[in-house]
């Protein structure tokens, strides 16, 4: 409509010009030179509008597939005269209709701000996208000349699988004295387990004194507590790019990645210490941390990932096996059930021996559309399957498998998902 009204009105303008130069009228070349004036003075007042304005954005630097984010846009005229009718077109990635328009009716004063809002979906996949750039437009007061600025104002927005709670998680790991987060070791320390009384010594704190031991012994006595010890949870992820396979949300890397994300999230939100090591084109590693701020960080670098490593998970888990500390809990998430059994019965024993609860989840590959080679036949990948499940139940170990034709959502969030496959 706009356009129309544009090619009106400079036809019309062209016209009268014609028309005067062909039958010498003057009143008609005064008219077309009006109107050229209204144009130009048009211009001048648009683009001095334009020069005053500046715009910002607030908004989240990620969220999960599917939410609700709500973007704040902050429109500021720095110059003296007021605007009125500005347009503001901001591109959001994350959402599939990424063109988002806001119209600010006015007149926004010199020297004021005014904050608009708008509210979209994170509809596209896991991955890192971005928002921006931001375009003003604005117009004269008749709508003669339409201008527009483009502000490059782009942000990158990270878009987080969608994380599920992985149910037998829940089950697994150090026993808690205060609460879930606050396991104790059965060592001298600060805990609510009571573990003995003991002589004074300098330092101790009189309120721990025990005064039916001090009255017994006639020495000072203080009562003794288990020493706290947080819980870790360790995720091992398996990026070797021989384990590629399947295409798009049906992929090794998209059940992979999906799945690291649901163990961190189940991990990190009953209150474990959460780390994360992988070998992929570079390597992953997220240090030990916890809460929902180190969860961000450690799903910001998930999504990155890509399988074009060359580190088999086995030889991962080898060479960083003494970062796990005693009585925690690792997952080994194998993009593959064709694991070396026998380095695998040894990496499981030495973890055992230090008290490590461990889980080991296999994506099988030779479900998904194979990429450089033909899969195996279904026979042989099951046998190598149960063989895992032997190792890894003689070893007190958890196992689970995941198959192409398996939705996560509702394999994860089955209670006995991992603790079945130990029956």
């Amino acid at each position: 409509m706009e356009g129309l009204y544009h090619l009106f009105f400079f036809g019309a303008a062209g016209l009268c010009l014609f028309l005067g130069l062909v039958y010498r009228v003057s009143a008609l070349a005064g008219l077309t030179l009006a109107l050229l004036v209204l144009a130009v003075r048009g211009y001048l007042r648009a683009r001095r509008r334009l020069r005053g304005l500046r715009v910002g954005r607030v908004t989240e630097a990620s969220a999960f597939e599917g939410d609700e984010v709500r973007v704040e846009l902050v429109l500021e005229n720095h110059g003296r005269e007021p605007v009125p009718l500005v347009e503001i077109v901001d591109s959001f990635g994350p959402a599939l209709a990424d063109r988002q328009a806001l119209l600010d009716a006015g007149p926004l004063a010199g020297g004021h701000r005014r904050r608009l809002a708008y509210r979209t979906f994170c509809s596209r996949l896991w991955g890192l996208h971005f928002v921006g750039p931001l375009t003003l437009r604005v117009s004269d007061p008749l709508g003669l000349v339409s201008l527009r600025r483009a502000f490059a104002d782009v942000q990158p927005f990270d878009v987080f699988p969608r994380v599920h709670s992985v149910a037998g998680l829940e089950r697994l790991g150090t026993r808690a004295s205060f609460a879930p987060s606050e396991p104790t070791a059965a060592r001298a320390g600060q805990s609510a387990a009571y573990l003995g009384v003991r002589d004074f010594r300098t330092g101790d704190d009189v309120r721990r004194l025990h005064w039916p031991a001090t009255a017994r012994r006639g020495l000072p006595m203080v009562k003794e507590y288990e020493q706290d010890q947080m819980p870790y949870f360790t995720l091992f992820l398996d990026l070797d790019r021989s384990q590629r396979a399947g295409t798009g949300q049906k992929s090794t890397l998209e059940y992979v990645v999906r799945t690291a994300a649901c163990l961190l999230a189940s991990a990190a939100r009953r209150g474990d210490l959460v780390q994360v090591f992988g070998e992929g084109a570079r390597p992953l590693f997220v240090p030990p941390g916890r809460g929902e701020l180190h969860l961000a960080h450690a799903l910001d670098q998930l999504i990155r990932v890509r399988q074009g490593g060359r580190v088999p998970l086995l030889d991962l888990v080898e060479r960083e096996q003494a970062t796990v500390p005693i009585g925690s809990t690792a997952a080994l998430l194998s993009a593959s059930v064709f694991l070396d059994p026998g380095r695998l019965a040894e990496l499981l024993e030495g973890l055992r021996a230090r008290r490590v609860q461990t889980v080991l989840v296999a994506v099988d590959k030779d479900s998904f559309l194979p990429i450089d080679r033909r899969p195996r036949a279904r026979e042989d990948v099951e046998a190598r399957a149960q063989e895992l499940l032997a190792i890894t139940l003689a070893r007190g170990a958890h196992m689970g498998v995941l198959t192409a034709d398996q939705e996560l959502e509702d394999e994860l969030a089955r209670p006995d998902w991992l603790l079945a496959h130990a029956r």
